[in-house]
């Protein structure tokens, strides 16, 4: 015999199909910001490359293409998150810690490229990527959605 929904069950479905709807747009909404960086990126080295004998790599532009290629990457990771999130319904800490490790790296390479930083900022971006990278260790050894340690 089939039981008439609650209206408990009723607000948890309507819930359930508000957030896939949401998780979705903004999916979309990634791919388009994806796409756009994609073609910045394409734009930046078009403009480059007639200039590029006479320049070099240590010019304000292509430090910019540089910077557009690490927020790809970036943009990447973030569309790594929502899509595992519309599979599995949670989100793991180690994709969270993989994202801001390569935001961390993006900061850092950046400073170092364009010569442009302190030994203290960067004496403090090496301690965050350091303890990011040991915090994603950890989070790759115990996984508490299986209820046992897992190799990543």
């Amino acid at each position: 015999m089939k039981q008439a929904p609650t209206l408990k069950n009723w607000i948890l479905s309507l819930y359930d199909r508000a957030v896939d709807i949401v998780m979705i747009g903004l999916v979309l909404v990634m791919l388009v910001v994806l796409l756009f960086g994609f073609v910045d990126v394409l734009t930046n080295l078009i403009h480059l490359i007639p200039g590029f004998r006479t320049s070099g790599i240590d010019e304000p532009e292509f430090r910019e293409m540089v910077a557009n290629v690490l927020d790809v990457f970036i943009i990447v990771e973030l569309f790594s998150i929502f899509t595992n999130y519309l599979r599995t319904r949670h989100v793991r800490l180690s994709t969270l810690l993989d994202v801001t490790i390569v935001f961390a790296l993006r900061e850092l390479l950046i400073k170092l490229y364009a010569t442009t930083f302190s030994n203290e900022q960067l004496l403090g971006l090496c301690l965050i990527v350091l303890l990011l990278v040991i915090c994603r260790s950890i989070a790759g050894r115990f996984s508490t959605a299986s209820g046992h340690t897992q190799e990543t």
